[in-house]
């Protein structure tokens, strides 16, 4: 998936200037992102599971306000 991602930043890049650059960064930064969710959902799955459950409840609450 990085791989692709790259590959496709270096064409937009190339194309749109200064914002094609900004793209291709954030792209970068979302690929790396990815790739430390999964190697911390592999390691330390209580962690994973315990931050899905917070963020569930915390956005259950939020919602329920409205």
């Amino acid at each position: 998936m990085i791989s692709i991602a790259r590959d496709q930043t270096s064409s937009a890049s190339s194309d749109e200037g200064p914002a094609g650059e900004a793209l291709a960064r954030a792209r970068e930064y979302m690929a790396e992102a990815g790739e430390m969710v999964k190697d911390v959902v592999n390691h330390r799955p209580a962690l994973a599971l315990g931050v899905a459950l917070a963020t569930g409840v915390l956005l259950g609450w939020l919602i329920k306000r409205r």
